[in-house]
């Protein structure tokens, strides 16, 4: 999950990298950055948003998405959307990805209530006190 922030003043690559919790090449990637530069202030960058409905996880040698969401028992597809990657993107050393807490269904192509409350075995009416204000939609993650 990603928010924005507005650059201040005072602001650097490495200040707001270190406030965010992420490496300035990080920062740099998330925001098609591709050189060392002075921040405007006044201007916008994406950044990881963390809440207590999501851990992090620094990604070790050897890691990867697949592995990683078998060990937290994480839809694989959710995975990435949560991150912001692609089946096919890397993931590095020290990288840090979101892992959520509780329990998420992606919802694939011409899925609807009756089938994701199908797959996951529990009912419409316990997936929507979690997602009050849910509309179906290819490729979005649901809690449960």
């Amino acid at each position: 999950m990603y928010g924005i922030y507005q650059v201040n003043s005072t602001d650097t690559l490495d200040s707001v990298a270190n406030e965010v919790g992420i490496s300035k090449e990080e920062l740099k990637k998330l925001n098609g950055i591709m050189v060392d530069m002075d921040l405007r202030p006044g201007s916008f960058l994406i950044v990881p948003k963390y809440d207590s409905s999501y851990e992090k996880y620094v990604v070790k040698k050897g890691d990867n998405m697949y592995e990683i969401a078998k060990k937290y028992g994480v839809d694989y597809k959710s995975l990435l959307k949560i991150n912001g990657l692609d089946e096919d993107d890397y993931i590095y050393p020290e990288e840090v990805l979101l892992i959520p807490r509780g329990m998420n269904a992606y919802v694939t192509e011409e899925e609807t209530m009756e089938s994701i409350a199908e797959k996951i075995g529990k009912p419409i009416a316990d997936i929507l006190t979690n997602n009050p204000q849910l509309v179906v939609l290819e490729n979005q993650i649901i809690r449960y």
